[in-house]
């Protein structure tokens, strides 16, 4: 079967062939616009993980720690990230939330009293039934919590295990392989 174009003779064959490659062509873009839109969200999740979690604090002046135990549910769950102010402790008053060092772990629990006199603090976590063995020496005061992020902790714990860092690698680089994968298919359906 042939038909005639432009005064030129064309197989039938040559058009179903040239709709089938444009067909094949459409789906290659498709794809590679796939890639390239999950390879970018991908990469833009772990960047702003990133940013909230560690970048945009420091640059606030404020520290940030994860909640790693129920000692401060409901206000602060677990797996939330807490930034802290640094703070003098004279300067702490009857209800603020504390963060310091105790016994190689940061501790982030509620003022019950602040002994200026002794230079210590005592605290108790909201979930708690009563006051902290021991107080916190102003020493090991590192500020005072004034915000906080839900779930966000968690990534931040994760990425102190080495699972979590491989698994962060591993997720840059599904982005990166998506968006070059994406690309080079956008390269190929262009020729």
């Amino acid at each position: 079967r042939e038909e005639r174009r432009l005064g030129k003779t064309v197989p039938a064959m040559q058009d179903d062939l040239t709709r089938d490659v444009q067909r094949r062509l459409s789906r290659l873009r498709t794809v590679s616009r796939l890639c390239s839109v999950v390879g970018a969200l991908l990469l833009a999740v772990v960047a702003l993980l990133a940013i909230s979690a560690t970048v945009a604090p420091r640059f606030m002046g404020l520290q940030s720690y994860a909640i790693v135990s129920g000692s401060m549910e409901p206000s602060f769950p677990v797996g939330s990230l807490v930034y802290a102010e640094p703070i003098e402790p004279e300067a702490l008053a009857v209800g603020d939330v504390a963060v310091f060092w105790r016994n190689d772990e940061v501790v982030i629990h509620r003022i019950e009293e602040n002994l200026y006199e002794d230079r210590e603090l005592i605290t108790r976590g909201d979930a708690n039934e009563g006051i902290d063995a021991h107080p916190a020496p102003y020493e090991n005061v590192v500020g005072r919590a004034v915000n906080q992020i839900p779930g966000i902790g968690y990534f931040v714990m994760a990425l102190a295990s080495l699972p979590g860092k491989l698994v962060l690698g591993w997720v840059v680089l599904m982005g990166a392989s998506f968006s070059i994968i994406g690309t080079a298919i956008a390269s190929l359906a262009r020729q």
